[in-house]
């Protein structure tokens, strides 16, 4: 992954606490592109997501919109926005230099959600994507999860609804899912019940996803594949996650001594609350 998308990253990280605006003046090569497309969907499921970061900083969660597209074979769930950056990226790949307007059209594609998983039907394992500057890529076997079935009942999209339980990897997590769309899956790794999962959330209502749309649009389910992502394993993959959390900066970029040496680069660390906790 070339320069300019180290860049991107390191700025991102700000995003949050200002607005970030290249200069005018800013140019440099284009990076290229790679992604590995694996079918198209026939059925697109959109959730707006909320995330309640720390209670004991706001009571306001942060809301996004992730989509889960569905095929013969594999299906995706990611951020909407992950989709739209990537889209961006693939087209200024064929420009030879980017510049400010490009950087800042960028910027404006900043993930809430920022874990991608693409399971597999045939061979039934779960590849996920996440990008701590560098991407990281891991696999494993789609987790089983062990549901409770419930008689409650609500209507979520004008679909009759049940709800379901299930404890996953140290959270509980409530699932509403339709029995009228016969479909085995839900948000991210969540599957296993006899009905499409419209609405999941955990016990603590860190986590929310619910279903504001659907339709059949064909779109590319697919993975980014350039030459810069670092394949790993879970185990060592929770460890760069933690590294991250405990010292963001050090993510974000080298600093030298006067005498050429590296610096140390240490900064406040990140609330370290993960979705999977085990």
């Amino acid at each position: 992954m070339k320069f300019f998308i180290s860049i991107l990253i390191f700025c991102s990280a700000l995003i949050s606490a200002q607005q970030t605006k290249i200069l005018d003046n800013f140019s440099m090569k284009a990076s290229s592109y790679d992604a590995k497309v694996f079918e198209k969907s026939n059925l697109n499921i959109y959730y707006q997501f909320k995330f309640l970061k720390d209670t004991k900083v706001s009571q306001n969660p942060r809301e996004g919109l992730c989509v889960l597209q569905i095929g013969e074979n594999y299906s995706k769930f990611s951020d909407t926005k992950t989709l739209q950056r990537d889209s961006m990226f693939e087209k200024f790949s064929h420009l030879e230099s980017v510049g400010a307007r490009e950087m800042n059209q960028l910027f404006m594609y900043n993930p809430l959600w920022n874990m991608e998983s693409l399971k597999s039907a045939v061979d039934k394992k779960v590849t996920y994507q996440k990008r701590y500057k560098t991407k990281y890529e891991y696999e494993e076997a789609q987790p089983e999860l062990k549901w409770q079935l419930h008689n409650e009942s609500k209507k979520i999209l004008d679909y009759s609804c049940k709800k379901a339980t299930v404890k996953y990897r140290g959270r509980e997590f409530i699932a509403w899912y339709a029995a009228d769309i016969p479909v085995n899956n839900g948000p991210y790794i969540f599957e296993g019940l006899p009905g499409l999962i419209l609405e999941l959330e955990d016990s603590q209502n860190k986590y929310h996803f619910t279903a504001v749309g659907i339709d059949k649009k064909p779109m590319d389910i697919y993975l980014r594949n350039d030459k810069g992502i670092l394949k790993i394993s879970r185990t060592k993959f929770r460890e760069v996650e933690k590294t991250y959390h405990d010292n963001p900066g050090a993510f974000h970029g080298k600093a030298i001594n006067e005498d050429g040496s590296p610096m140390v680069v240490k900064s406040k660390p990140f609330l370290y609350d993960p979705f999977e906790l085990e």
